[in-house]
């Protein structure tokens, strides 16, 4: 007999819990470090609830992250009460009713990232709960660079920048590039990426190429531009070298005739006397 009671004092909650749930405001949220975040929650009842069901507490529980466990709790009996490394952060109930519960995060570090549970304790008909995870970017993101070099006929343009998560760049251009721009990332040890997307295009007259980075820790995007001009393709560089180098040439075979010149008939008449048994100096005394 006691066993059938038991039994059916678990199917009645159990219909009177079913249907009922936590529903929180958006199951994901993105915040960057430093900045502020609120979770809200809001408890439905089932229809059938009976009319005397009353909110004892209400328990919010860090799930994943660095720290797991209860991290704040708030009822009428004990009122607001904040826990292990909460209890010394910048952490408030920004709205607490009968069924809905709220809670601000000030100061976010990376250490906040994670899941975290609304737990509503509810007599007669026990724990209903929801959850919200919380992602959270680092506002640390490198100063984008644009830069243009030329080839013999090209004009090879690259874009990078470095962030966590991995920013996202696209391009404005004037023209339709040649190649559609090519996209390559970097991962570092400390969770942040580098990427760096660049093309190659060749120009005859002038276009503007812009870089757009974007990244969830800006207010908004950065935006990186340069203006190119070519009238063709640059020769008179080469030109002016291999005259350079052709100058030089005249000039040092100039040098050695000259010289060669003024050493010959003395090295001649050098040898002439050396053939007669004595030296130069002997037959001018």
């Amino acid at each position: 007999m006691n066993l059938l009671n038991l039994f059916l004092l678990c199917s009645l909650t159990w219909n009177l819990t079913a249907g009922s749930q936590v529903m929180c405001s958006v199951d994901k949220r993105t915040v960057p470090v430093g900045g502020s975040v609120t979770m809200r929650c809001k408890l439905n009842l089932n229809i059938n609830s009976p009319d005397s069901s009353d909110v004892l507490q209400v328990t919010w529980s860090k799930q994943s992250g660095d720290f797991a466990g209860t991290i704040a709790t708030s009822s009428r009996t004990h009122g607001q009460r904040f826990l292990g490394p909460y209890s010394n952060r910048k952490v408030q109930f920004s709205e607490v009713t009968q069924d809905l519960s709220a809670i601000t995060i000030s100061s976010v570090t990376p250490g906040d990232q994670g899941c975290f549970q609304c737990i509503f304790s509810v007599y007669p008909l026990g724990s209903i709960m929801g959850s919200i995870c919380l992602n959270v970017t680092e506002v640390r993101i490198s100063d984008p660079k644009l830069y243009i070099n030329k080839s013999e006929e090209y004009h090879i343009i690259s874009c990078s920048a470095t962030g966590k998560p991995a920013p996202t760049i696209t391009w404005n251009l004037t023209e339709t590039p040649e190649q559609n721009p090519q996209n390559y990332s970097i991962n570092h040890p400390d969770q942040t990426v580098t990427v760096i997307s660049n093309f190659t295009h060749r120009t005859l007259g002038r276009i503007h190429v812009t870089c757009v980075v974007h990244h969830p820790s800006l207010s908004s995007d950065i935006v990186l531009s340069k203006s190119i001009e070519d009238s063709g393709v640059d020769t008179s560089g080469k030109k002016n070298k291999f005259v350079i180098k052709v100058s030089a040439v005249i000039i040092v075979v100039t040098l050695l005739c000259c010289l060669l010149a003024f050493i010959y008939p003395r090295w001649k008449r050098h040898k002439k006397y050396q053939g007669y048994g004595f030296d130069t100096e002997t037959s001018q005394e």
